[in-house]
């Protein structure tokens, strides 16, 4: 699953650093939050962006099932997050979500100083 943060250029010129670093945070939190319910895997953070796998590093026969649910989790939370962020700042945040589904493996790849820790090899997009 990746969950993107809609119009965080847009926030970057509106915000000073220091209060846009707390609002991915609060977004951060609130997506981290929904996966940990479903036992997904937050693999890596790209800036506003997060990438997660289900599925690792325990497989379940219902992860397909569980990317949709957090998803779903995730878009249902932000509606709560951007109540309080509409009063505070007069602002709302957007999600984008894609899940892909498929037959991988997760490990260590490449060598010497590049090595990813946590690489997915299979049907990916």
């Amino acid at each position: 699953m990746f969950c993107d943060l809609q119009g965080s250029t847009a926030l970057s010129q509106r915000l000073d650093p220091e209060e846009l670093r707390d609002l991915i945070r609060s977004y951060q939190d609130v997506c981290g939050g929904a996966v940990g319910r479903f036992e997904g895997h937050i693999a890596k953070y790209l800036g506003d962006g997060l990438l997660v796998y289900f599925g690792y590093p325990q497989a379940h026969e219902d992860d397909p099932q569980r990317a949709v649910r957090s998803g779903l989790a995730i878009l249902e939370d932000m509606g709560q997050l951007n109540i309080k962020l509409k009063a505070d700042k007069d602002l709302e945040l957007g999600v984008r979500i894609g899940i892909h589904t498929g037959l991988v493996v997760a490990g260590e790849m490449g060598g010497g100083d590049t090595v990813e820790a946590l690489a997915i090899v299979g049907e990916t997009p």
